[in-house]
């Protein structure tokens, strides 16, 4: 998503790919920070830019507290084709599980899978991308930033968010452009373009994704996230994402999208 770091990766950090994307709304964009236009073209200008490697641990917190931390490492680089994200969780009983998302200004976006037992990556079906990774509410959807470049945005009223002054942009997919979700409406701060608060609410019927950023500071020249909190709403617990290491200028190349590769796996696991 959508989630897809607020650190310069999908739902991470505000990941996304590059620009034509035929947008339909129902509300005419003002020449204006808060247009449409603009919105969109901040928003994928991000992706456009995106050549981060991260590390970190990704949380599962149940309704008592308890935790399992599993180690998280995150690898995004827009190319000419697209925006290509790697997602490696290790468990704290060693297994892994690896996806890469491939997403293009289209709009479209697959998503691969190399799990223990697996001889080679499987391409997931969209039915399986609402499928919690590692105990955690975080789907493997949730990594890529799609939402920007689905072919229906419409911008409603600005709105705050505890203190902040937001821009609020709803985003709904179109034929051809796959997913678990039926909408995804973010809260953009005015001030800094840092996504602060996201709600994603399943075609299934099931309640609505709740996603909280923390932590957000300036990181060369873009304000960013190193903590994202999920929730689905009227359930207890939650799962959080949280970055501890990364560059947000790696140099990447095609090679690092290797599914099949070796990975770093991130920081040490514990409960």
């Amino acid at each position: 998503m959508q989630l897809r770091l607020t650190f310069a990766i999908p739902v991470l950090a505000a990941v996304v790919v590059s620009a034509a994307c035929s947008a339909q709304t129902a509300t005419k964009p003002a020449a204006s920070a808060g247009s449409l236009n603009a919105i969109l073209v901040a928003a994928r200008a991000r992706v456009a830019q995106s050549d981060v490697r991260a590390t970190g641990r990704l949380v599962a917190i149940a309704a008592n507290g308890a935790r399992i931390n599993n180690n998280l490492a995150l690898a995004s680089h827009s190319f000419s084709d697209g925006l290509r994200t790697m997602v490696t969780v290790t468990t704290p009983d060693h297994t892994s599980v690896r996806y890469l998302l491939l997403q293009d200004a289209a709009g479209h976006t697959t998503i691969e899978a190399f799990r223990k037992g697996d001889s080679a990556p499987v391409k997931l079906p969209p039915e399986h991308w609402g499928e919690g990774v590692a105990g955690t509410v975080f789907y493997p959807e949730d990594f890529a930033d799609g939402q920007f470049f689905w072919s229906k945005q419409t911008v409603l009223p600005p709105a705050k968010y505890g203190a902040r002054d937001c821009f609020v942009l709803r985003s709904e997919p179109g034929l051809g452009q796959p997913t678990q979700y039926a909408s995804v409406t973010t809260w953009i701060d005015q001030k800094t373009g840092a996504r602060v608060y996201v709600e994603a609410v399943p075609k299934n019927g099931e309640p609505t994704k709740q996603f909280v950023f923390y932590g957000i500071e300036q990181i060369g020249g873009t304000w960013l996230s190193r903590q994202i909190e999920v929730k689905i709403a009227g359930k207890p617990g939650s799962s959080m994402l949280l970055i501890e290491h990364g560059s947000p200028h790696a140099h990447l190349q095609r090679k690092d999208f290797n599914l099949a590769a070796p990975q770093s796996t991130g920081s040490n696991s514990g409960q």
